[in-house]
């Protein structure tokens, strides 16, 4: 009982962006975990006599142009994005965390050099940049997340760097290098674990923008190929039909939508959790 009533305080602690949005996401993650399971239908699995029909009991989000049930394919998408948004990220974190850190802690020249070259990167247009790194090679859900990824580094790196250069200045790094620590070892055990709350919000509105752009991809053909159920993929495809079976874009557009809101919810809550200069104004 005690655990209990320990667990609602906390609960009632919480931001309620956090809250909501963690608890959407988690739903999310279930349900592309168990698409095979949940999903009526496989996703390909076509119904030609039911071409374009309505939502019912049978077809809960109505079939498209070939007669594929619209839900199945829509919770299968789900895998698909959540997927690119979280490789992409990771891939962007994975190569700008250790540029910013080192940028922050050397400085000079090395710092200079990096940061010109990210600045250049960042002056494109996103989907400029990631339709110049696709165009050369046949598309795909991998090539896109690396591509994305790539994309991604330099705001990643300048967070990096921006956050390093203030811990820089405090007695904990003066305290290890009295010690004799190597630069390693402040880089690992006294810069990174000090710099990773903030990087976790700004990785959460890094998933959201993948998302966001995988779809935009997609939507243009530039990212996963027919018949792969994408959740731009399905909106494009049903734009043609848009008059007669809005529908076919409906269920992935609400479905973009709710994922979309819900990580910046998380992202949001992480913020007022994680950042002292917010929580110090709660």
């Amino acid at each position: 009982m005690t655990e209990l009533v320990l667990l609602t305080r906390r609960l009632r602690r919480m931001p309620t962006s956090l809250l909501v949005g963690g608890t959407i996401v988690a739903v999310l993650l279930v349900v592309a975990a168990l698409a095979q399971l949940i999903a009526p239908f496989p996703f390909d699995q076509m119904h030609v006599r039911d071409r374009f029909s309505p939502p019912s009991l049978t077809y809960l989000a109505g079939t498209d142009e070939y007669g594929r049930d619209v839900f199945s394919r829509t919770l299968f998408g789900s895998q698909l994005s959540l997927a690119l948004g979280v490789t992409a990220t990771v891939i962007s974190l994975t190569i700008g965390v250790p540029l910013g850190l080192v940028c922050g802690y050397r400085r000079g020249t090395l710092d200079e050099l990096i940061m010109r070259s990210l600045d250049v990167m960042m002056s494109f247009p996103p989907v400029l940049l990631v339709l110049l790194i696709l165009v050369v090679t046949p598309p795909s859900l991998m090539k896109t997340a690396i591509a994305i990824g790539v994309l991604f580094t330099p705001p990643i790196a300048r967070v990096t760097r921006s956050v390093t250069l203030d811990l820089m200045s405090g007695e904990f790094i003066e305290a290890a290098r009295a010690r004799g620590e190597r630069a390693w070892y402040i880089l690992l055990r006294e810069l990174l674990p000090n710099v990773w709350p903030v990087l976790m919000v700004e990785a959460s509105l890094r998933v959201v923008f993948a998302v966001l752009l995988g779809a935009v991809l997609s939507f243009l053909s530039f990212g996963v190929q027919p018949p792969a159920a994408d959740w731009g993929l399905m909106i494009s495809s049903g734009r043609a039909f848009v008059d007669t079976a809005p529908w076919i874009s409906l269920a992935p557009g609400l479905a973009m939508s709710l994922t979309v809101i819900a990580i910046s919810l998380l992202g949001d809550g992480l913020r007022e959790v994680l950042d002292p200069r917010v929580r110090g104004r709660l």
